[in-house]
Formats: C-alpha cells, structure tokens, sequence
C-alpha cells in the first residue's frame, strides 16, 4: 500500500498550483501534518466531493479534479456515453476557474467532446446545459453554500440530474492514487468549446423562466404590480442571470444589495456563505429598511438555492424556513397547472425530511405527490419515471426548488422569479405571504418545522447513529415513540443513512399534535442534522398555536441532541 509519504512525494511532482505546491514543501517533516492531507482521500457524498481546498488527496485541488475527471471520462467511455461529450461550469470561488478548465482539458484528452462555459455562472445552468446539449456528463466545480474555505466538484449525467448510486461509487471507484495526471495528460485550451455566459444564461433563461401572459384583450394575466425586492447574491453568480430572468418575466429589477451583489469568492464581510445562516441577510434587511420595501430574496453563492424574508405584523423580519417557502410555492404553482386546463396527471415530489404540509396540499388538490430519499439526485427521480406526467414542483426543506423541469435539479433563480410573481398576485388580494401561509394552514393542517445540527467528526457521527439504530429510545420529551423508520434498511431499494420517528400525541394540553423526527449525517458537512415537526390538524389561534409548537420543538431538538452526542 502506498504510504501518505510516496504520495506526498508523487503528488509534489506533478501538482501544477504553485500554492499547494509551497504549502507541500513548507510542511513535508510534519508527520501529522502529511497523514491529515495524504493518508486519506475526499469521498463522495451528495453527487460529488467537497471539503476543504489545500493539498493533497484530503482536500479539493487542481489534481482532485484532474482525477476526478479522468475517472468520469473513464465512465463515460465504459457506459458508450463518450461520444456525447461532457460539459463543465465553475463558480466564483477561488480556484473554481482553474479546477474547471483542467477538468475539461483532461476529457478532451481522453476523446470526449468538451465544453466549457467560460465564466463563473450559477449551477443551474450547467445542469441546463447539460439537457440543452444531450451531453454525456456534466461537471460543476462548487462547494454551493459550504463555508468560505471550500470547494467541490458535483457530477450530473446523462439523464440530466445529479448521480446516484451506484453510478457513483463507480466513479470514486476510478479515481486512481497511484497514477496522477500530469500537465501532458491535458488537451491544449484550444481543443474545448468554450460557451459563452451570456448566451449560456439566454438559453436557460429562454428555457426555465416564464414570460409574462396575455388575455385576449392584451392585458397581462400574470401579476405586474409586484411589490419592491431587495436581493442578495451573497458574493456568487446569481445577479445576472436573475437580472435577465426577471427582464423576461416581465418583473421590475429588484434593488440590489449592491456589495454583494458580483462574484467574490471571498465573501467579504458574510459570516458564511449560506443564506441559512444567522447574519447572512443582515446587509439585505438593512437596506430593506433603508428603502422601506417589505421582501428579500436571496441566493445562495452558486444560486441553485433560494431564500426569503419578509416583514411580520409588527413590522419585524421574518425569515421563511424552507418548508414555508416549499409550501407557499406549491400552492401557486398548483394554480398556474390548473390555469393550463392540462389534461396530463400532475406529479410533485419533496424529500422525507421536509416537512408534510406540501403532501397534505397536494393531497387536498388532487396532485400525486412522491415522497423521497433526501437530495435532489432523488427528488427528480419521480419526474424522470414518469414521462407522460407533469411536473408541478420539487423542494427540500434546506432552501431547494424546482419550479420548471427546463433543469432538472433545484434553482434558485426560476424559483425566485416564480417568487415574485407570487407576491403580486398575493398583493392584488390585500395580502402577504404570512396571511396566505395561515389560509393554508386552515385548510390543511398548521405544519411547524424546526431543524437542529450538531458538529461532530465523521466518527462520533457514526457512532451515535449505531447506538441510535441498536437501542432506539422509547420515549423522547414524555412521549412514547411510536414507529421508527430506518432507511438504512436493506429491504429499501435505495438504503440511506437515515433514522425516522414518530411520536405519540401528547398528554399537556395537545393530544392531537403529531410530532416527527428525522436524523441523518450530512452529505456534505461533518455534522449530524436532526429535522423535527409537528402538526396540528384543527389548530384554534395559529398565532399561539405556532409558538406552543415552536416551543415544543425546540425543546425535542435539545432533547434529542443532547442524547445522540452526550460523549461529545
């Protein structure tokens, strides 16, 4: 077996950042230093790598995604999809552009016909592109919401989405330590199709956004008078494809936080870069103020997710947890397929951890909804097995949507547009997106959810989710557990590391509220994440009510956290 020393050497040889190179050099006779970079390798978890960027096998760089992409080509020519060649996009971050074009030079040079899009651009397009084109694979280098120091690489196929398994541990299969790529290993720049942005965001835009509609008379049937918006791209490539979104939806631009508003993979001033953040939005709601508008939108740094915040009764931000925005979107979107007078079925799909009022809603309206594993390589997996149906929506609760099957991955910029549209047509009626979260909740059930996470390393994780499976508890905050699901089921046709309970009504004051749980380690970040919610299905005042359940919640949260790492 090839010591973490052997590599540090051959990877020394042929690594062409001169960064990691000097940071090789500089701590080379640091053994804990070496075993940390070299003695182990980035893994696959939600459709490709993340982590931190640096040297060696360990983190995300120039050789990473040299290897990464020659085991997709690899792939590619196994599967006879070579010939439909490959697409590749990169975001803001620092070294994004770098990782893309080695990517895409080494695919060349296995024979697979590469394009590029040839500056930073949000993640949806790519995944755009790669339908557009009928491409073989695509390849994405961002690490989306991940903290500053990161990047990553996400792998779509030719199905459009992201990769499931097995295909990818097929690929991870392939990445081969023993034999890196070198600088003649690459096909010259000249070699790949470089795909202009502006024409990349056209096609998209063209393909994902609707344009404005019209009666017979001429009069816009969609909303126009559409309440100012202020908008974050939080430092990523999000404001200019929402600009031309917005353009052609016919929607007046949106006021621009304007500091954040081109790339930076630096982040200036963002305590992180993730709109789920507490102080994310800080910037936004400051300048909100300032102009006395009432809505921000948000993308997060490579825009395939969306965020929302709006002002409360008392005039205080409120921001919209991602199953409030899933449900608030569903709701129009039902709509709009019912003003096309379709005579196709109507099919949506949310991951098991979002919350349910989405499957309540869709069940009160007559719309087959697919309940999934959690990732939108799932989420769009209903849309692919039923061709003949239509799509109305996909969401997961952590701020991902699709509101058009034109990309079949989550958007943030057609699920901000439709956004907009929404708050019109809410705004036409005397009312905002918190009065009609209360008109749902009257109709379906008030749906409280909460989400709690625990840093750990990948170990303790493991850990508690074993003891978690071998002596599950049987009650939690005075409630008896009253089924369990494990995902991790062999009998499940996707097994998946995932642990869901439900627990009984309670005996203080509320023997009708359902309370559910789910707990599952991240795909993306070591930590362990826990997502809670309970339901009252004939709520009195949902005022109280959602404060009684917020409450409850809070205290499970702290509960069940407190149990699964109390060795932490």
């Amino acid at each position: 077996m090839t010591t973490p020393a052997a590599t540090l050497d051959a990877w020394l040889a042929v690594d062409p950042d001169p960064g990691t190179r000097s940071s090789i050099e500089t701590n080379r006779e640091r053994p804990d230093w070496v075993e940390a970079h070299f003695g182990r390798m980035l893994r696959f978890g939600t459709a490709g790598m993340r982590g931190p960027t640096g040297p060696g096998p360990a983190c995300m760089n120039r050789v990473m995604a040299r290897l990464t992409a020659r085991a997709v080509g690899a792939e590619l020519v196994s599967s006879g999809l070579a010939d439909r060649g490959a697409v590749v996009g990169f975001d803001a971050r620092a070294g994004s552009a770098d990782m893309a074009f080695d990517a895409a030079r080494l695919l060349a040079a296995m024979g697979v016909p590469t394009a590029i899009i040839d500056g930073g651009a949000p993640t949806p397009l790519l995944a755009r592109q790669l339908l557009a084109r009928s491409a073989g694979a695509g390849l994405m280098i961002t690490a989306s919401h991940n903290p500053r120091e990161d990047n990553g690489l996400k792998v779509y196929w030719c199905d459009g989405t992201q990769i499931r398994p097995p295909l990818d541990r097929r690929i991870e299969a392939r990445i081969d330590l023993g034999d890196l790529p070198t600088d003649d290993d690459l096909a010259a720049r000249h070699e790949l199709e470089l795909l202009d942005v502006r024409s990349v965001i056209a096609e998209y835009v063209g393909a994902a956004v609707r344009r404005p509609v019209f009666d017979s008379d001429g009069r816009p049937a969609d909303p126009t008078d559409v309440p100012p918006i202020v908008y974050t791209a939080l430092c990523g490539v999000g404001s200019q494809t929402l600009g031309h979104a917005f353009a052609t939806a016919g929607l007046p631009p949106p006021i621009y936080v304007e500091h954040q508003r081109h790339p930076d993979g630096s982040f200036p001033g963002l305590p992180f870069p993730n709109p789920e953040e507490p102080g994310t939005l800080d910037a936004a709601m400051s300048l909100a103020d300032s102009c006395e508008v009432d809505l921000i939108l948000a993308n997060d740094p490579d825009a395939d997710r969306l965020a929302v915040a709006v002002r409360d009764r008392d005039g205080a931000w409120c921001r919209l947890s991602g199953d409030e925005l899933g449900v608030l979107l569903c709701d129009w979107l039902i709509g709009l397929a019912g003003d096309h007078g379709t005579t196709r079925p109507l099919i949506s799909a949310s991951s098991v951890v979002s919350g349910r009022m989405v499957e309540a809603l869709c069940a009160a309206r007559g719309i087959a909804h697919h309940r999934t594993l959690t990732g939108f390589k799932w989420i769009m997996e209903p849309r692919l097995a039923h061709p003949d149906a239509r799509w109305v929506f996909g969401y997961e609760e952590a701020l991902g949507y699709s509101v058009s099957d034109a990309v079949l991955d989550k958007d943030g910029v057609s699920a901000a547009t439709e956004f907009a549209r929404l708050t019109g047509a809410l705004a036409a009626r005397g009312i905002g997106p918190l009065e009609c979260l209360d008109e749902l909740a009257a109709e379906v059930g008030l749906h409280v959810t909460t989400a709690a996470s625990v840093r750990a390393s990948a170990g303790a994780i493991a850990a508690a989710m074993a003891a978690l499976r071998a002596n599950p508890p049987r009650t939690i905050a005075g409630r008896s557990v009253m089924n369990i699901t494990d995902w991790l089921d062999a009998s499940t046709p996707h097994p998946a590391d995932l642990v869901e309970l439900e627990l009984a009504g309670g005996s203080n004051h509320d023997p009708e509220a359902q309370v559910r749980i789910c707990i599952r380690p991240s795909g993306t970040e070591p930590k362990a994440k826990i997502y809670l919610e309970a339901v009252s299905p004939s709520p009195g005042d949902l005022r109280t009510e959602r404060r009684r359940l917020r409450a409850l919640l809070d205290a499970i949260a702290a509960e069940v956290s407190t149990a699964l790492f109390r060795a932490e």
